[in-house]
């Protein structure tokens, strides 16, 4: 097992003490994973000393143990996760007990105190994607109205690895796809990296926000809010075989169809098939811009037969055919 123990400082410094911990070479902020542990890269950089950020992007052939000890900086640490195990994942949060998520496939985003310590254990085979931002207090504390701080911090500070968790949304996977995607020497990416970081802190403060609201004026119960979000990953989901029915979809989280389908609506702002649909578009133009995949390919592998019916259907949700984003690559 490769373990790694840190305070959460900023993230140029962690890499650097990640490196120097498993005996890895790293240069500008960044370091590739050795054949003997895996494959992909980590990179890091401080925008200040308020504000820093990490890029993940590995496939383990060991198991992998972070730990981070208390006592790091005053702040919050935001997560962006799209990780998929082997097994099962494992945490020890800040109370003391160890949790088992049972899910394979972590698809969430997590918030939680800067100071508090964590244990997070991740099985060999796993394809790991993680974007980890640490934000002082003082900067929250400056550009946050203070209702809001408040509300952030109590979040936080309750936090653990598996509860109060939003979930990687349509409204974050476009970004973060462009993070991820690595390439040396780009000085137009690096600045493009820093603006959607800073798109995406929003996003998810208006998805926290919309959440609470929900919650709020629909008096929408919290195990009712997580059932949401298990509906919303199983959508997004990439191995789908077409739109789940709504009776699947209802016995999945035990509720009624139409309870289903208004609190759906509520929570994310589109009904069940217009989200499938986005995510599904979404995740084609994925695979055209990688250069991977071929226009009939693409929308093959996420359902459409007819050609013209997949072209269309993409202008209408990006504003251009599938042929223009190829020919733009």
């Amino acid at each position: 097992m490769v373990k790694f123990s840190f305070r959460q400082e900023d993230y140029e410094k962690w890499l650097l003490d990640l490196a120097l911990q498993l005996n890895i070479p790293s240069h500008n902020n960044f370091m590739t994973l050795p054949a003997h542990l895996g494959k992909g890269y980590i990179t890091a950089r401080n925008i200040s000393r308020h504000l820093s950020f990490a890029v993940i992007n590995i496939q383990l052939e060991k198991d992998l143990e972070l730990e981070r000890e208390p006592g790091g900086w005053k702040g919050f640490y935001l997560t962006f996760n799209q990780v998929e195990g082997k097994k099962e994942i494992q945490a020890d949060s800040h109370h003391q007990h160890i949790v088992i998520d049972k899910k394979t496939m972590r698809n969430d985003i997590l918030l939680a105190n800067a100071e508090d310590p964590c244990t997070f254990r991740i099985s060999a085979g796993s394809d790991i994607k993680k974007l980890m931002i640490f934000y002082s207090d003082e900067i929250a504390r400056q550009y946050l109205p203070g209702d809001l701080y408040t509300r952030i911090s109590d979040f936080a500070r309750e936090n653990t690895q598996t509860v109060n968790k939003h979930f990687v949304s349509l409204s974050h996977r476009e970004a973060l796809k462009d993070i991820f995607d690595y390439r040396a020497n780009d000085s137009i990416l690096q600045v493009k990296r820093l603006s959607q970081i800073i798109q995406l802190t929003e996003k998810f403060l208006h998805s926290f926000l919309r959440q609470g609201q929900a919650m709020k004026t629909k008096a929408v119960k919290k195990n009712d809010l997580e059932s949401m979000q298990h509906v919303e990953q199983i959508l997004s989901r990439n191995n789908l075989e077409g739109f789940p029915s709504l009776e699947s979809l209802a016995q999945e989280v035990f509720m009624s169809t139409s309870k289903l389908k208004n609190l759906f609506k509520d929570v994310y702002g589109y009904t069940l098939y217009d989200y499938y649909n986005k995510s599904r578009l979404l995740r084609a133009k994925e695979m055209l811009v990688s250069g991977q995949f071929s226009i009939k390919q693409a929308g093959s592998e996420i359902g459409f037969s007819n050609l013209s019916h997949f072209a269309k259907a993409f202008r209408k949700e990006f504003g251009v055919l599938p042929r223009e984003v190829v020919k733009s690559r």
